[in-house]
């Protein structure tokens, strides 16, 4: 018996030193490289609330497909009329310092355009919500310094709390503080601080399941708490690593002529 108190104390304090040599950087790595399907389809409700309380409704389709070296996604609106047809579509390179590439397509202007992955473009309002194009994307890992602040809960989730600082400093939230599961390294919330330091926004995960292995959120609400408005991502009908998805359907082409359904 004593034998094996012994032995459970050495793997317990071999877990602990585990645990307090992990730095921020390396917590943030592990939920970069959580594993994730080689594709994926859903629907989503999207609801954009105003500060006067006011919701707006968008129904969207949202694709992905894992090349290896590039991610390609593609959200197209889908209701009501007067947005049906946007789209978004997005490279996410694996290539560290290579920025992605990102078009946006708008039927009632009947072009499409180029969004820069940096600067203040980048952090304009994704279609009217209070998510910015580069929320939509994946950061670059090397553009951040990063501090290990401690733990906390969240949801009752016990999480690492990973403070993020823009290398650059040019970056409207140049801060944001990310919320890390400690069992399975998934992001469960994230608050963005403003150049003056300030709370700005606040980004919460919930509704978590899992599908084919993976663990989903399926709701996404970002709160600005500075304005008192707010944008919520509800998905639905999930699907991952189905075969059926047409690599054509990740071009601009298919944006420009209506092709994602």
């Amino acid at each position: 018996m004593k034998k094996t108190f012994t032995t459970l104390s050495v793997l317990l304090l071999a877990g602990a030193l585990y645990a307090q040599s992990l730095t921020g950087y390396d917590i943030m790595k592990k939920a970069d490289e959580v594993a994730e399907p080689k594709t994926s389809s859903s629907t989503a409700t999207l609801t954009i609330h105003s500060k006067k309380g006011s919701d707006r409704i968008r129904e969207v389709i949202m694709k992905s497909k894992d090349y290896g070296d590039v991610e390609k996604s593609v959200i197209v609106f889908t209701t009501p009329k007067d947005v049906a047809g946007t789209g978004y579509l997005t490279f996410d390179y694996e290539e560290e310092d290579k920025d992605s590439d990102n078009w946006l397509y708008m039927p009632a202007m009947k072009k499409t355009r180029r969004i820069a992955s940096s600067g203040s473009e980048s952090e304009g309002s994704f279609m009217g919500t209070d998510f910015t194009y580069q929320d939509m994307g994946d950061r670059s890992l090397n553009k951040y310094d990063y501090n290990l602040l401690g733990e906390a809960d969240v949801d009752g989730v016990a999480c690492y709390k990973v403070e993020c600082i823009s290398k650059a400093h040019t970056e409207k939230d140049p801060r944001y503080i990310s919320y890390i599961g400690k069992a399975d390294y998934i992001l469960r919330k994230c608050e963005f601080y403003d150049r003056q330091d300030q709370l700005h926004r606040v980004l919460t995960c919930t509704n978590f399941t899992t599908i084919k292995g993976f663990t989903t959120a399926q709701v996404m609400k970002m709160e600005n708490v500075q304005s008192g408005t707010w944008s919520l991502i509800e998905s639905k009908n999930i699907a991952y690593d189905e075969d059926d998805i047409d690599d054509s359907l990740f071009t601009v082409a298919a944006l420009e002529k209506g092709r994602i359904r």
